[in-house]
């Protein structure tokens, strides 16, 4: 059935080693559609996503000059169209405000290359479940806290779609502005009596930290006071970094507003659900042995949610009826049941029920990237399974599929979490040199061990003792002397130390495997200097897999503390 070519695996579709290879692959995209593509249908869908575009940003107050020329690009139906989509994270992460950059950067060099308009769109995917983890959280780096995180969080009621929560309480805002504050002040403090104790320098005051948090938070406050709900607080966030902040073109819409558009989309997919239904399973057969993806039974589903009115979605199960097919299911909070009736398999009608569905995480590259033409998707590292799983998909039944790019560096950079970790270190090995950290850790675990076995010992013959009877004073006085000869062995080895200094030492891991959200970028890069540092690494480096080295303020810092390691060596 055609499955040895997607045994290709995944990387071969999504793996561009620079940005210069996808700007190509665009190029390349472009000039093949333009031969066999008819865009009449794509221009009407563009001019009605320009609609909801323009309420977006007219609610968000990011209705730019830059914007405004966008959607009349839009509007003219003739435009190159980028593409990306993330869920309206709180504070979220820097790589889903890295995608926009990239759009960014790519549309203007595709713009010197084909003398075409260029629109780079970001869907804002408000219809996803409350459930996710980074749709509620979002985590700084804090070595002296549990896991080396500082988690700012927002509780919400399971199952439900984040368009239908209400925007966090003042109370809460303010909760996170002071866990903020106080992260910065301590890290500051901790950093500063470390440096002087080292001699080293150390300029935190001057670093601009609190300007660059006031200028963050004073956003943050314009974007509450706009939002009504929970999705909106984030992506209104989101668009004024991008829009505002950065100065981008890059046009926001609400899912739950623009999806209604790709009502034909959807009833091509029904009208075609055998051939859709084999192939959805086909690709989630290859797709077996990869992590991620859809459910195995994906393809017995309506590829579409269905919502019900208490804010949650129903999975349809597919049934033929009648020579057509019936969506099925219950609501996955409420219970109720639903059966919806497409009334006819060749030619099914959506129109009374449009408003009230949502694409699957397959069927939405489908409808998107066919409804719209798009000529380039920048994706997320978790849906690069089962975006390859909707490229087999459209392949076989003729859908329009763009170049998909995934670009997830790791930022390197030493900011207040990250520099307090390495003091941290310091403390700890007596060495700034990081690379001693597995060998460091391998010996803490080992004394450890060894210690513990020689505790657990005692705790077998207090064990034994308490269990073989005997006079009480005696054994009451054999239990002390063993519990005396424990403690010294605790002591002797500074157990309770060696077991603290290992949890710092895991915390310090974390530390700097962390992807932390956009307020450490705020605080310590600087919001406006992350867009900038960002376009001259694509422009400079240009590699899609390196990681990426920012500037922060306290670089001097860091030089000093290389510096101060390569002298004691």
């Amino acid at each position: 059935m055609g499955l040895a070519r997607g045994e290709e695996r995944l990387v071969s579709h999504f793996s561009y080693e620079s940005f210069e290879e996808l700007a190509e692959a665009c190029v390349d995209f472009y000039h093949r559609s333009l031969e066999r593509e008819d865009l009449s249908d794509a221009c009407e869908r563009r001019s009605q996503l320009a609609k909801h575009i323009r309420k977006f940003h007219r609610e968000c107050g990011t209705l730019t000059p830059r914007v405004e020329e966008a959607i009349k690009d839009l509007e003219g139906g003739s435009c190159l169209f980028l593409m990306t989509a993330h869920q309206p994270n709180l504070f979220a992460y820097g790589g889903v405000l890295r995608k926009a950059t990239l759009n960014h950067v790519l549309a203007k060099r595709l713009l010197e290359s084909l003398k075409v308009p260029v629109v780079s769109f970001f869907g804002v995917a408000d219809q996803d479940f409350t459930d996710d983890r980074w749709v509620r959280s979002a985590l700084l780096p804090d070595v002296q806290r549990r896991d080396g995180l500082l988690e700012l969080r927002f509780d919400m009621p399971e199952k439900l779609m984040l368009n239908r929560v209400e925007k966090p309480s003042r109370n809460v805002l303010d909760s996170w502005r002071n866990d903020i504050e106080d992260w910065m002040d301590r890290k500051l403090g901790s950093i500063g009596r470390d440096c002087r104790s080292l001699g080293l320098p150390f300029g935190g005051e001057n670093a601009g930290l609190a300007g660059n948090f006031e200028g963050f938070w004073t956003l943050v406050e314009d974007a509450y006071g706009r939002a009504e709900t929970y999705a909106d607080f984030n992506a209104f966030i989101m668009s004024k970094i991008v829009n505002e902040v950065w100065g981008y073109a890059t046009l926001f819409s609400r899912f739950s507003e623009c999806q209604r558009i790709f009502e034909r989309e959807f009833c091509f997919l029904l009208s075609r659900f055998d051939e859709y239904s084999r192939c959805v399973k086909e690709a989630t057969v290859y797709a077996g042995n990869l992590e991620g993806g859809v459910c195995e039974r994906e393809f017995e589903m309506i590829p579409f949610w269905y919502h019900c009115g208490c804010g949650s979605k129903v999975r349809l199960t597919a049934e033929q009826k009648d020579g057509f097919y019936v969506g099925h299911g219950k609501c996955l909070r409420c219970g109720k049941e639903y059966q919806i009736d497409f009334q006819s398999k060749d030619e099914p009608r959506m129109s009374e029920v449009v408003s009230r569905v949502s694409a699957r995480s397959l069927s939405m590259p489908l409808v998107f990237f066919h409804g719209l033409r798009v000529a380039c998707y920048v994706g997320g590292l978790g849906g690069k399974e089962y975006l390859e799983q909707a490229r087999y998909v459209a392949e076989r039944l003729g859908m329009s599929f763009p170049p998909v790019v995934v670009w997830r560096p790791r930022d390197v950079y030493f900011g207040l979490g990250q520099l307090d970790a390495l003091m941290v270190f310091r403390n700890v090995t007596g060495t700034f040199d990081f690379s001693q950290c597995s060998r460091v850790e391998a010996d803490l675990k080992g004394k450890i061990a060894q210690v513990q076995g020689r505790i657990d010992e005692f705790e077998e013959q207090k064990k034994q003792l308490t269990g073989s009877g005997g006079r009480k004073e005696e054994l009451i006085q054999k239990l002390k002397v063993l519990s005396v000869r424990e403690s010294e062995v605790r002591r002797g080895a500074n157990f309770s130390v060696l077991v603290r200094n290992l949890r710092l030492l895991e915390n310090v891991a974390a530390v700097m495997d962390l992807y932390p959200c956009v307020v450490d970028y705020a605080v310590n890069v600087g919001l406006k200097e992350t867009s900038e540092q960002w376009i001259a690494f694509l422009h400079g480096n240009g590699s899609l897999s390196a990681d990426v080295n920012l500037r922060t303020g306290f670089d001097d810092v860091a030089a000093a503390c290389t510096k101060s390691s390569l002298g004691a060596e």
